[in-house]
């Protein structure tokens, strides 16, 4: 059960036809909800603090223990909590993407909405085929993994069939990484990778999350911009090139920042509210307009935004309600 300060099964004022098990957006912007109205609560159990409760305890210990044992082994490693006898303190966070890579249902990587790229594959959750739409189904991510997976691995044997390797000048691209490696090992700078990671973190959190606006949207753009101008002046400790995961993260914060404006980019041209994405000043679904697969393109020169139409053949979209 998902319950707030007053010890309230709150999820009956937000879905009452599934409680519990509506979909992820909406239990999300429930949960939100909640801790906006002062009915989350403090890590003391006191009222108005930043989480909702997930209760397990009607369920007892040996359904616990067996039907959800990574719940109980999570609350009693991160805060303390026996899930047998207390009720763990719960709030939205992300851990997917919905979108990414543009595949066919071959997993070629699509250069426009009609166009392949030759010899470029991709699949599982890097790719987006797309199965999600606009929200996330539980276990979708086994779908791209192990039915688009073994897609893609078929389609690039058949493709590589009596294909020469091309002639590729190696040593340019080798030089260009090692370069790029030694320059960050050897810069000096004042900013800490984790430093600039968790600001970015934050950003995201607070201005692209369950709810969202342009005036918001547009702070996190400027952040990102401002951290991004930070980024050339961070310091790595390590100064090896064997095993150097603060490398890696270095090379990783980049890349998640160029992910972070694409995501921003692509929420601040989609003006209506559809699934996931939920837009407080277009809080409905503008079909007319965005019934449409958003395209980002990033370039130094910026991210260009376009869109592919939604493909409809057996299901025609219909307004959800519980």
């Amino acid at each position: 059960y998902l319950i707030n300060s007053e010890g309230d099964r709150f999820m009956k004022n937000y879905a009452p036809s599934r409680m519990e098990l509506a979909p992820r957006d909406i239990t999300s912007r429930a949960i939100s909800y909640e801790i906006r109205a002062g009915r989350g609560v403090h890590p003391d159990g006191s009222a108005g603090g930043p989480c909702v409760y997930l209760d397990l305890r009607h369920m007892g210990k040996e359904k616990i223990m067996s039907r959800v044992p990574f719940c109980w082994e999570e609350a009693h490693r991160l805060v303390g909590v026996d899930a047998v006898t207390q009720p763990m303190p719960i709030r939205p966070t992300n851990h997917y993407c919905m979108g990414g890579i543009p595949v066919n249902t071959d997993g070629r990587v699509r250069s426009s909405g009609d166009n392949l790229v030759e010899g470029f594959f991709a699949a599982g959750e890097t790719a987006c085929v797309s199965v999600h739409g606009a929200n996330r189904l539980g276990s979708n991510s086994l779908l791209e993994c192990i039915v688009y997976g073994k897609r893609t691995g078929a389609a690039i044997a058949q493709y590589v069939q009596n294909r020469k390797l091309p002639s590729v000048n190696e040593e340019h691209y080798i030089q260009a990484a090692q370069q790029e490696i030694q320059a960050l090992i050897k810069q000096p700078g004042k900013y800490r990778i984790n430093q600039i990671r968790q600001a970015f973190q934050d950003c995201m959190t607070e201005c692209c999350a369950v709810f969202r606006t342009e005036e918001v949207m547009q702070e996190g753009w400027q952040k990102i911009t401002e951290l991004q101008q930070q980024y050339p002046q961070i310091y790595l400790d390590d100064k090896g090139t064997c095993w150097n995961t603060e490398l890696v993260e270095a090379l990783e914060l980049r890349s998640l920042m160029v992910v972070g404006q694409t995501i921003l980019a692509s929420a601040l041209n989609r003006q209506e509210s559809r699934g996931a994405h939920f837009r407080e000043d277009y809080p409905q679904r503008d079909d007319p307009n965005f019934l449409q697969h958003t395209m980002a393109y990033y370039s130094p020169a910026g991210i260009d935004i376009q869109y592919r139409p939604v493909v409809i053949n057996m299901f025609e979209p219909k307004e959800r309600k519980y």
